[in-house]
């Protein structure tokens, strides 16, 4: 069979086979678009050294606050469902550690605290911690622009060796799920 009849037998067999209906526009006023977005939050690692003054003096516990602006775009908070915080951790030192973490808003208010974490000592894989937070039963977090997160050791007693090289490291994102009607 030559090109041109081949062409017209499956155009044939295309029309022949095909079906028409009529389309029905108003199905799109029915559609929801539900992204979801994942974006990184806050990371730090820490060594012995960082728990010490300037005078030599240990201290138990390490702060770090992080700004963000993720609730400034108004499509996001016309259309977030809910959010999802991720946190993974590493610990090799050799004593436990607490974890909190509260979202501030710009007065350094607490909006939002998450449930307290601990990580065993020597921990270098623990599970990650996942939290999550339906928006619209917690208005306030519209308002958060700064996480912060305490890190306090286990005091077992013995004091850390400032030149150690063991760290403690943690990640943490935030998961949002929209919900747009067109």
């Amino acid at each position: 069979m030559n090109p041109p009849k081949k062409a017209s037998v499956i155009l044939a067999f295309l029309l022949v086979a095909s079906c028409a209906e009529n389309l029905d526009f108003s199905q799109i006023e029915d559609y929801l678009v539900q992204p979801v977005l994942t974006s990184s939050l806050t990371f730090f690692s820490v060594q012995p050294f960082h728990f010490f003054d300037t005078n030599g003096v240990q201290q138990n516990s390490r702060q770090d606050i992080t700004e963000f602006d993720l609730f400034q775009d108004s499509t996001i908070v016309e259309n977030v469902v809910k959010m999802v915080f991720n946190a993974s951790f590493k610990n090799e030192f050799d004593r436990g550690a607490h974890i909190t973490i509260d979202l501030l808003n710009e007065s350094n208010t607490i909006v939002y605290a998450f449930k307290p974490i601990f990580v065993e000592s020597k921990d270098l894989n623990p599970p990650a911690y996942e939290e999550e937070i339906v928006l619209a039963s917690n208005p306030d977090i519209f308002t958060a622009t700064k996480v912060r997160i305490i890190a306090s050791l286990e005091n077992t007693g013995t004091p850390m060796n400032p030149v150690d090289t063991s760290e403690f490291e943690f990640k943490s994102s935030v998961t949002l799920f929209l919900k747009v009607e067109l």
